[in-house]
């Protein structure tokens, strides 16, 4: 799989939204006078050393924010920051770039919720069973699903992208009581279960 790939012919305005799709975190771009760019700019147009006119960069979403933004820096010449989501803060620079595709789950959550929250940044489709292996109500609450009834009914976690679907499967029923299965965008097939959960959305 790779990660995404960044060069100068590309506009200031659509290296955020990709980075904001891929990775779930906010992306400030900077001038030599440490102000924001002109959005419409080419990246080759924003390089703060003359002498570099050929960058390219791919971003490993695994990488922590610091080892961005030093990469991204050699590449291009250019002062990035990466920031939360909402773009109210700088994100924590151990944080890794992908992160920011963290699914908080609890058993409040509608079957519907879980299942469009995790499309729409993972990129799958998620398969949500009762206990007789059928799929469930959608309009069922999570707590209301579960297979284990001992399970704790308050119980929350945290979807960690880096999860490969084998390992969210089974995170999913050890926090929730509750059977899942990853399939592909289409809901054609099931996904391969070695693949990295937010491989999906790239």
């Amino acid at each position: 799989m790779e990660g995404l790939k960044v060069d100068g012919r590309m506009k200031v305005k659509t290296l955020k939204a990709n980075f904001k799709k891929a990775f779930g975190f906010s992306l400030r771009v900077y001038n030599t006078q440490n102000h924001f760019v002109d959005e419409e700019l080419l990246l080759a147009n924003v390089r703060q050393d003359d002498n570099t006119k050929t960058g390219a960069c791919e971003i490993n979403p695994e990488w922590t924010v610091d080892e961005f933004e030093k990469a991204f820096m050699e590449a291009f010449a250019i002062k990035v920051q990466v920031a939360v989501a909402d773009d109210s803060a700088l994100a924590d620079n151990s944080a890794i770039l992908v992160s920011g595709k963290t699914l908080k789950v609890d058993g409040r959550m509608k079957v519907k919720t879980l299942k469009e929250a995790f499309k729409e940044l993972y990129g799958f489709t998620l398969r949500v069973y009762n206990s007789q292996n059928h799929f469930v109500d959608d309009d069922l609450l999570l707590a209301n699903v579960r297979q284990d009834a001992t399970a704790d009914k308050s119980d929350e976690v945290y979807i960690d992208p880096t999860f490969t679907i084998d390992e969210f499967e089974r995170a999913f029923m050890d926090h929730f009581g509750i059977k899942v299965q990853v399939a592909e965008a289409d809901d054609s097939k099931l996904a391969d279960n070695n693949i990295k959960l937010f491989w999906g959305a790239q």
